[in-house]
């Protein structure tokens, strides 16, 4: 799974920072967090910061059986799914 750190900063009484807009965007595209330590600070006239360590999580199975079914319906329109397991999976749901 790839990861990367983000040292992540809010300022004096909560303010907002460029760091924490960063997170918001990591978060909203597919990251997640796997780990979150503070790095010190801590006084309401500082801010605080925290080193946090995102991860992306790695397709699930059946979302890439989703994309390969996806691939196949739209296929060449030769009128049905080529691979012999993903059609055999379509029939047993019908």
């Amino acid at each position: 799974m790839p990861q990367k750190a983000l040292v992540v900063t809010v300022g004096p009484t909560g303010a907002r920072t460029a760091s924490l807009d960063d997170l918001d965007q990591h978060l909203r595209a597919g990251w997640r967090v796997a780990q979150a330590s503070p790095m010190g600070g801590g006084g309401a006239t500082d801010g605080f910061a925290a080193l946090v360590v995102l991860e992306r999580a790695g397709e699930t199975e059946a979302e890439v059986l989703l994309d390969a079914v996806e691939e196949e319906m739209e296929g060449d329109g030769a009128g049905g799914l080529q691979d012999p397991v993903l059609r055999q999976i379509v029939e047993d749901d019908e």
